[in-house]
């Protein structure tokens, strides 16, 4: 009798960590990819007033109404299977622990400042070091990342992955590494997770709700006001996160800015004409560079002022 030959059960595929970091950072280093919260809301508006046209008010809501139901008990799911079964191997992250404690002291103690102030939050931060993507020289380098930071919560979990540039990472670059990584630990707050929640929702439904009830050219104006309304949330929240990390590193903001300024001009130089209007997405997401620094000096200034009276 020939042997019964049993499939082993399933088990979803695990991503290393390298390739977890590998990913994230060319999604950051991506204007496509950052387009999201401009192209999101005119499509949910797009459909919401397609519906209400072609099949009422009523129906239009009903299927809104049932879309958010889907998309609630989509993410119920999910999260419910990621943490039954992993998605990542957090094991294969124990190689960069070590390349980051073998970097130079200072810099291992301002990442080491991040990670517990997460763990404080309730999330557990890994860190990884953002290279080069692109495959140009180092003089020609458009991956902006590599000069800069950014905090991104993995969905589902409280896994937080920090993207940290190679090049922030030098010695001389300290100074700046901090304001940067005070920034990023301003992101972690709750109030400014829970505001991120909001902007996603008004993105999704209630850019679709917009949708389905401005009649005729109204929509435009519905669209004006999502768009308005999350750049003032997004732009509220960049803010803040700047006076937070200029209260106490403030020193390091000028070079910050100023060791981006060379890659982002790399970048807009290297893009084509079709490709250049997605730089406007940025403003979406982040206030001016000029209003930015502005802000920082000035919160540096005062809390200098404050440090030096209080030494008097």
């Amino acid at each position: 009798m020939p042997a019964i030959r049993t499939r082993p059960a399933s088990r979803p595929q695990q991503k290393t960590f390298h390739e977890l970091g590998e990913e994230l950072t060319a999604r950051a280093n991506s204007l496509s990819s950052q387009s999201g919260p401009f192209v999101m809301p005119m499509l949910s508006i797009a459909v919401g007033f397609g519906l209400s046209a072609l099949a009422g008010q009523l129906i239009a809501l009903a299927c809104w109404a049932g879309l958010v139901l889907l998309s609630q008990i989509g993410w119920a799911i999910k999260k419910s299977r990621i943490k039954r079964s992993p998605t990542i191997d957090w094991d294969s992250e124990a190689s960069y622990e070590q390349d980051l404690l073998s970097v130079v002291p200072d810099v291992a103690d301002a990442v080491a400042q991040s990670r517990t102030a997460a763990r404080h939050r309730g999330y557990d931060l890994r860190v990884y070091p953002a290279r080069c993507c692109c495959g140009h020289p180092e003089d020609a380098c458009t991956c902006v990342m590599r000069w800069s930071a950014g905090t991104l919560p993995l969905a589902g979990t409280r896994h937080v992955i920090l993207l940290i540039g190679d090049q922030l990472m030098q010695p001389a670059n300290l100074e700046s590494l901090r304001f940067v990584l005070a920034h990023e630990r301003a992101h972690l707050r709750r109030t400014h997770m829970a505001a991120h929640w909001i902007r996603m929702t008004i993105l999704a439904d209630v850019a679709m709700l917009t949708g389905i009830f401005s009649p005729g050219l109204t929509v435009l104006a519905g669209l004006a006001g999502v768009l308005l309304l999350h750049v003032a949330v997004s732009w509220a929240l960049e803010l803040a996160c700047d006076t937070a990390a200029a209260a106490i590193h403030g020193n390091g903001a000028p070079g910050y800015w100023a060791l981006t300024r060379p890659v982002r001009r790399r970048r807009a130089a290297a893009l084509r004409w079709w490709q250049r209007p997605l730089l406007l997405t940025l403003l979406l997401m982040h206030p001016p560079k000029a209003i930015r620094i502005r802000a920082c000096a000035y919160v540096h200034k005062f809390s200098s002022a404050l440090t030096d009276s209080d030494r008097a």
